[in-house]
């Protein structure tokens, strides 16, 4: 245990000699030209077809004359106005349009404290984007300079906007350079962010939240969901405009935005805040049907209820109601519901193609899996056979989201155990996987990558050249994972014993993937069912007996490395040829019925379809990792366990809640 520990030591000080990894800012992360970022339009191109405004799925493009006026049927002259408080960034409108008019750049920047400075009429668009950093303002006073100086976040990640929001607290953006701290409490706090898609489950807790900060305070809202719905404008669950309750000060276009517009926002309220700006006047419209329950409960003597989440930093957008006797779970009960949710309805009300957008917000955590399932799953449909050059693609693409994902899960199984160095560090390097996604796919979280008949793009020369040094790098840094972390004496008994999971309770309950394969099962869908090129690949499945926190963390650790080797073979086997073949954008599909399975990082993922001869699905059934997991099997677990090992069970089974709350 010692020569361990002094293993450990040794790691952490190789670290601190080594260069850092944080980002300046204005933003120097390296950005591909491939990201789709804010469009540009060409007028003299444009035919005024309208497609593009047919083709997205979030009506975020109008038609209309110049100067942003709504066009009419005899109105010949009409160019796209886009309102960036709805568009995804999906490009499905570039790809249409027949003449390039409307295409993607990669510029990220779209902040703004009023919310009618995101709507982009055709003028505005043809103009090239640029970054313009706010000058500095003249400071009005001491308390104004040092107010601006100190700002204490505390957040509500509703969606999935989180996901971009917690890059600043790794060593990739670090957001304490800015002055800024995580609170504990809103009683703390002066900045409130409130990441992502809104419920009205959740507006209740963001308006008791807002409440309870003291002035003077300030609103950030990330992501187009909660200043028009976003993605889900017509789900009857959404929210769509948050500052109908309370007022927001900056708004943060994109979903999810990517991080350097989260550090251009805190830019702007730091500058503002020194010259003297103490926030909108606190109005919070609210009504009965908005106000929490008083929750009646019979308790034995000696239980308590103790709420886990959904406002915990370890709970992830999820809530258990514990009931607990001194120290001890005596039950533990999901309360979901803070996520998006109705994702198969909703994609009965959109077409094929544009359900490659839709699908991957069902985990936010692992989207990549999730659109190769849904196009499998069309194209068996649709009787379509991808490129052999396709299925490779989308290999490299599944196990890139495989490891940024486990990475993401490393980081967070280390802070539910105090080790939030390794979270730091994870999340660092999962940046550079995100990086060559957003090189291969044009996105860093939601690639809308593989769509029906095989990919969007294809791999360009570069990208092998820089796939190499990060493969590289990362292999060196799962050394440094294992002396720091993995082997680290003090998480190796946090962790070892600790929600044990039998082999045949894992079967009995539906639990698959790296949590199945850690109790003793050796069943991983890329082995057992083949599918897109696994079985032109040599690959290992990594397997353990014990069944507890440790062992699953271990498994997925082991993955990365295994994801490694089958990105190196994808690339060297890559054949030439095309990489798609014909979709149409609003196709219809021949009635019948299909079925996908693959393994995605949390395990086996099934899309069940059903067409009724028309260009969107009749049926759609998902079927996700974490629903058994989570939902049935955790509760059980944690019966009997203590209240400081709620966490590290809770994402030892690296749970996803948009997965289940779908």
């Amino acid at each position: 245990m010692i020569r361990e520990a002094l293993k450990s030591l040794k790691s952490g000080f190789q670290l601190l000699k080594s260069k850092p990894i944080t980002y300046n800012f204005p933003p120097e992360t390296p950005l591909a030209k491939e990201f789709r970022g804010r469009h540009i339009f060409d007028p003299t191109k444009c035919r005024s077809c309208g497609l593009c405004a047919k083709i997205c799925p979030n009506k975020a493009i109008e038609m209309v004359e110049e100067g942003g006026t709504p066009s009419s049927s005899q109105v010949k002259v009409r160019h796209p106005q886009i309102d960036y408080a709805k568009c995804c960034f999906c490009g499905l409108c570039a790809d249409i349009c027949p003449t390039g008019a409307l295409r993607m750049t990669n510029f990220p920047m779209l902040v703004a404290m009023d919310k009618s400075q995101l709507l982009f009429p055709p003028e505005k668009l043809a103009q090239p984007p640029e970054l313009k950093m706010p000058e500095k303002p003249k400071i009005k006073n001491l308390t104004s300079w040092a107010r601006s100086r100190s700002l204490w976040v505390i957040n509500f990640f509703t969606g999935c906007c989180f996901i971009e929001a917690i890059p600043w607290v790794s060593s990739g953006f670090d957001m304490e350079r800015f002055g800024l701290l995580v609170a504990d409490s809103p009683r703390h706090a002066d900045i409130f962010i409130i990441a992502g898609y809104v419920t009205w489950k959740t507006l209740k807790r963001i308006i008791r939240i807002y409440e309870q900060t003291p002035p003077p305070k300030f609103v950030v809202a990330l992501g187009n969901c909660p200043a028009t719905g976003g993605t889900y404008w017509d789900s009857y669950n959404t929210v769509k405009k948050i500052d109908d309750y309370i007022p927001v000060d900056i708004w943060i276009a994109g979903c999810p935005p990517r991080p350097e517009p989260i550090g251009l926002a805190v830019v702007e309220a730091m500058n503002a805040i020194q010259s003297g700006y103490t926030g909108k006047k606190e109005e919070v419209k609210t009504s009965e049907k908005l106000r929490v329950p008083a929750t009646k409960e019979k308790l034995e003597e000696n239980e308590f209820l103790l709420p886990f989440g959904p406002q915990h930093p370890a709970s992830g957008n999820f809530q258990l109601k514990l009931k607990i006797d001194g120290e001890n779970i005596v039950e533990a009960e999901p309360q979901v519901g803070y996520l998006h949710r109705g994702f198969e309805k909703l994609m009965e009300y959109r077409t094929w193609m544009q359900n490659v957008m839709l699908v991957e917000r069902i985990c936010v955590l692992d989207g990549g899996s999730y659109e190769v399932g849904y196009s499998v799953a069309v194209e068996k449909l649709a009787g379509l056979e991808p490129p052999e050059r396709a299925q490779h693609l989308r290999v490299i693409q599944a196990e890139l989201s495989r490891i940024q994902s486990h990475l993401l899960n490393l980081g967070l199984i280390g802070g539910a155990t105090g080790f939030h160095t390794i979270q730091r560090i994870t999340w660092g390097d999962r940046e550079k996987i995100l990086y060559l996604l957003e090189r291969l796919t044009g996105g860093r979280i939601y690639h809308i990558y593989s769509i029906p008949g095989g990919v969007r793009r294809d791999l360009k020369e570069e990208f092998k050249k820089e796939a190499v040094k990060v493969l590289a790098y990362m292999r060196k840094r799962l050394k440094t994972y294992d002396e720091l972390f993995i082997e680290n004496p003090v998480f190796r008994k946090r962790t070892l014993d600790i929600g044990k999971l039998k082999a045949e309770t894992a079967l009995e309950n539906d639990v698959t993937g790296p949590n199945l394969r850690a109790s003793g099962i050796k069943f991983d869908v890329r082995k057992s069912t083949p599918y897109l090129a696994y079985d032109q690949l040599d690959f290992e499945i990594p397997t353990f007996k014990e069944g507890d926190a440790y062992h699953r963390t271990l498994v997925r650790r082991m993955e990365i490395e295994e994801s490694l080797n089958i990105i190196e073979q994808a690339l060297k086997k890559i054949p030439s040829g095309a990489f798609k073949v014909r979709f149409a954008p609003f196709a219809t599909v021949p009635e019948g019925e299909a079925m996908s399975f693959i393994e995605s990082a949390r395990g086996e993922l099934c899309f069940h379809m059903v067409s009724s001869g028309t260009n969107m699905p009749y049926r759609v059934k998902v079927r996700g990792p974490t629903f058994d997991t989570i939902l049935v099997m955790l509760p059980k677990i944690l019966k009997g366990a203590k209240i400081a090992d709620v966490p590290v069970i809770y994402w030892s089974l690296d749970n996803c809640p948009a997965d289940h709350d779908r």
